[in-house]
């Protein structure tokens, strides 16, 4: 399965002083933050989205990817924003807002980063199949990725993602995730916390687990009920986007 390369592609928007990093999930492309990146452009927001790499090809390529190269490439992109842009707040979905938030533990001081959104980021993921990735990875490369989840069926055009997964993959994003879990006491910047309430991919707790370990005393937390994953595209995306671009005013007006 290889994606649409013109749907995939990276993009940017060159506005104000004020800028948001996107950074798309596991597996998935810079496609779905398509909506609220023009919502944040209109705003005078420079924004800048790039395809992960291994993201938005084909699982093969995917498969010699690993965290380490994920990370690298968002701290890349971090430094070319921060290089434009007086104040920069970095956004992620699900193992983008994971990303996102390394990305403060370790950069913030020298990036300009103001703040940290997450949308439906994990620190654990509860699957009963994953303390079993040793022993079947010898015997099977790939594992089936489920439809995309979404409550919204019309915005499921705009989930990019593989139909299978690599193995070794999934258990470096686990390696990510542990490695997060552990930095989240020097995240220091305020914070924005997106979860659906209906996530069938990241266990909905896991919003409350990062908002009790992180570092800062400015963290929000925002319940969205008619959401599964994919926050950007779904039911709450209106009162998303309101949110995220009241929290970058206030974050970065000072």
């Amino acid at each position: 399965m290889r994606l649409d390369p013109e749907k995939t592609a990276a993009f940017q928007f060159d506005r104000g002083p004020v800028g948001c990093l996107l950074i798309h999930g596991f597996t998935g492309s810079p496609f779905m933050f398509r909506e609220l990146a023009q919502y944040l452009a209109e705003r005078d927001v420079t924004v800048l989205c790039r395809q992960l790499p291994g993201h938005g090809t084909t699982p093969e390529e995917m498969s010699r990817t690993d965290w380490r190269d994920w990370y690298g490439a968002s701290v890349a992109s971090l430094v070319e924003l921060s290089s434009k842009c007086e104040k920069v707040v970095v956004c992620g979905q699900s193992m983008g807002g994971t990303l996102s938030l390394h990305l403060a533990a370790h950069h913030a001081s020298g990036n300009k980063v103001a703040g940290v959104i997450t949308y439906g980021a994990p620190i654990y993921m509860k699957n009963p199949l994953l303390p079993f990735l040793p022993l079947i990875k010898p015997f099977v490369k790939y594992m089936h990725s489920p439809a995309p989840d979404v409550a919204n069926l019309e915005a499921r055009p705009e989930v990019l993602s593989y139909d299978r997964v690599p193995l070794r993959c999934i258990e470096s994003l686990l390696d990510l995730l542990d490695h997060v879990r552990n930095d989240l006491r020097d995240v220091t910047v305020p914070v924005l916390l997106f979860q659906g309430v209906i996530d069938h991919v990241v266990d909905p707790p896991n919003v409350h687990l990062i908002h009790r370990l992180l570092g800062c005393d400015d963290k929000i937390v925002v319940e969205l009920p008619n959401s599964c994953h994919m926050i950007p595209v779904d039911y709450d995306k209106e009162l998303v986007k309101e949110r995220t671009y009241e929290f970058v005013r206030r974050v970065t007006c000072a």
